[in-house]
């Protein structure tokens, strides 16, 4: 009976924290864009999240008002001025032609809004830096959510005892795009975000049906790794693989839904005793999301860190607290290796 009435309140307290969760904001939020990632993923992250969205703003105002209908009290509109001029709105998310994040994002920073702004916010250091100096009070966040992502958070006790490490980025071609600043930019990011800034790189790459480049890389703290990244593989089976290795464990991480650990074996002399004693391998499963389980946690949404990045940006609005971690300065280094490696394939 006592374990019964344990569970009955847990389910009561899980239950009614998400049902309360429209009421926890002090604060209007906008939305800025109509498209398949919005669709896919963010929009579904903030309806769950329970975020009050005042605006939806597009450049067909059929499609805004189509969208906000599935919002109480959301009106959809075809003028970014709506947005801009409305003091409620504290908060906007950004996810439109990516062409247009930056122009958009800078008129925001500029009336005071807080930005969230998917991935690019642009396609140059120099915009970067640009939309970095328009911030004050207001904040811009990219919209990176590997950096969300549950393998990371298993990853970081163990991240910074890495020596080497090995990452696989490959997709199918991406003739619709930049596939430097809008595919390559997430795992560069996260080999910063994990592994720490850069001393060296160097830049190796091939054009032939397609883009393939090879990335070596020297961190300030001595962790070397090497990155496969290519847009001449498939989208069927796409890649999205990252090998550490650490003085006691080889870690194998399948982004978003798998991280195992490997135990190495212990040495005599520098001799390696599993050369010599038949003994088992160790190894540890530390993340294998199946999708058996149907809860949130195991969402795609969460498993791929949309819902995490989103509600990280509404903390910071509605407590009036930004991380640098997660600002628009966060992407600094990683906006250099990008552009390194334009500079490699001659900017196609």
């Amino acid at each position: 009976m006592l374990i019964q009435r344990l569970i009955d309140r847990y389910k009561t307290y899980r239950k009614t924290s998400f049902l309360n969760q429209p009421f926890n904001y002090k604060h209007q939020y906008a939305f800025i864009g109509t498209g398949q990632h919005s669709f896919s993923n963010l929009y579904p992250a903030i309806h769950y999240l329970g975020i009050p969205l005042k605006t939806i703003c597009t450049r067909h105002l059929e499609h805004a008002q189509k969208m906000a209908a599935r919002f109480p009290g959301c009106a959809g509109t075809d003028r970014l001025a709506d947005i801009i001029n409305d003091p409620a709105i504290k908060g906007v998310f950004v996810c439109a032609t990516p062409v247009n994040h930056a122009a958009i994002t800078r008129e925001l920073l500029l009336a005071g809004k807080h930005v969230f702004v998917e991935k690019p916010p642009c396609f140059s250091l120099q915009e970067l830096q640009n939309l970095i100096k328009l911030q004050g009070p207001q904040h811009g966040m990219p919209g990176l959510q590997k950096r969300f992502s549950p393998i990371n958070k298993l990853l970081e006790p163990f991240r910074l005892k890495t020596t080497t490490y090995c990452y696989r980025y490959l997709t199918g071609a991406y003739p619709e795009g930049d596939a430097v600043f809008e595919l390559f930019i997430h795992p560069v990011d996260n080999c910063i975000r994990l592994f720490g800034n850069i001393q060296n790189i160097q830049v190796n790459t091939s054009l032939k049906n397609n883009i393939t480049c090879f990335l070596s890389i020297q961190h300030t703290n001595g962790i070397t790794g090497m990155v496969h990244l290519s847009t001449d593989h498939s989208w069927q089976f796409p890649v999205d693989e990252l090998e550490m290795n650490t003085p006691g464990a080889i870690f194998q991480a399948s982004y978003p839904n798998k991280l195992i650990s490997i135990e190495k074996s212990s040495r005599f002399l520098n001799i390696p005793l599993e050369k010599i004693f038949q003994t088992p391998v160790v190894k540890k499963v530390h993340l294998d999301n199946t999708g058996f389980i149907p809860v949130a946690g195991k969402n795609n949404l969460a498993m791929q860190g949309f819902s995490g990045e989103i509600a990280h940006f509404t903390n910071s609005v509605e407590q009036s607290k930004y991380s640098e971690q997660h600002s628009l300065q966060s992407l600094v280094t990683t906006y250099e290796v990008l552009e390194k490696i334009k500079t490699g394939i001659g900017n196609r």
